[in-house]
């Protein structure tokens, strides 16, 4: 995804002004926001980062910083990546998840929850743009990420079952039940699982082999395949009966002729029998 008119627009104002670029970009201004506030004590609302009033506030800061705003070209230059190197980090939850503690331990940034207005993929290329090192080493830095994360998604195909277009939201439901009563501690803070995103995001945070992750999955179907079987047999209970080897093979006979399981062979001719009276009545 290639930067978009939202992106970048030419609206002239008194940031325009001061800075000499008619062209406004809204990573840009944000990176700028957190180098005046983080670097140069600026004192900024944290409300105004991304938002509406944030090349407003960032003007009225620099307006008597003239030394200031001519470094900023410079800073900017030696600081952010080509957007090239960040296309492939989206708009994805489940990848903002991943990503956001594997860029914090990157880059040793944490910023400030106070920025409520600084969120999902601008929040992470604020992080990655702020970071204090030069372009050409966060360049290979990012790279490295981004193939990390190339792989961590390679094993997706692992839940294919759980994408099923009919039943997919059953059996996430399912993987629920079953990691709340074999794998979760009794008082996990754990939110239910409810669809196949959040089934994901569960497995990116856990720290499972692909072995274990293997065995879990097969226990999950296994519970699936009986709840299944229950719903089948609502109306249904076994009956365990003794018959002589003679009937048995002639029960078996009749189940190939015609198809049927033994059960069926059964029940058809007590059904039969119920409602014809031929050869069980009394004489």
């Amino acid at each position: 995804m290639g930067i978009t008119f939202s992106d970048i627009t030419k609206n002239t104002d008194k940031l325009s002004e001061l800075l000499n670029e008619p062209h406004q970009n809204n990573r840009h201004d944000i990176w700028l926001w957190l180098h005046l506030n983080y670097d140069h004590d600026a004192k900024l609302p944290y409300e105004s980062c991304n938002s509406e009033t944030m090349r407003s506030e960032i003007a009225w800061f620099l307006k008597p910083e003239r030394s200031l705003i001519d470094s900023i070209p410079s800073e900017r230059a030696r600081l952010l990546l080509p957007e090239i190197y960040l296309h492939w980090i989206g708009y994805d939850a489940r990848q903002h998840e991943w990503l956001r503690p594997k860029i914090r331990k990157m880059t040793g940034r944490h910023l400030s929850r106070r920025l409520v207005h600084l969120t999902g993929r601008d929040r992470l290329i604020a992080m990655i743009d702020h970071w204090d090192k030069d372009v050409a080493d966060k360049a290979n830095e990012v790279e490295e990420l981004r193939d990390d994360w190339l792989r961590h998604i390679s094993k997706d195909s692992e839940f294919e079952w759980f994408a099923d277009k009919k039943e997919s939201t059953k059996r996430c439901v399912c993987a629920w039940e079953w990691l709340e009563r074999n794998y979760l501690r009794p008082r996990s803070l754990q939110t239910p699982i409810s669809n196949y995103q959040e089934l994901l995001i569960f497995f990116d945070h856990e720290d499972i082999s692909r072995s274990e992750r293997a065995v879990m999955i097969r226990e999950i179907k296994r519970r699936w395949n009986r709840k299944q079987f229950d719903e089948r047999t609502a109306d249904k209970k076994q009956v365990n009966v003794m018959l002589s080897k003679s009937v048995i093979t002639q029960l078996d006979e009749l189940a190939k002729k015609h198809g049927l399981k033994r059960a069926q062979i059964i029940e058809r001719l007590v059904k039969m029998e119920a409602d014809a009276g031929v050869y069980l009545s009394d004489k």
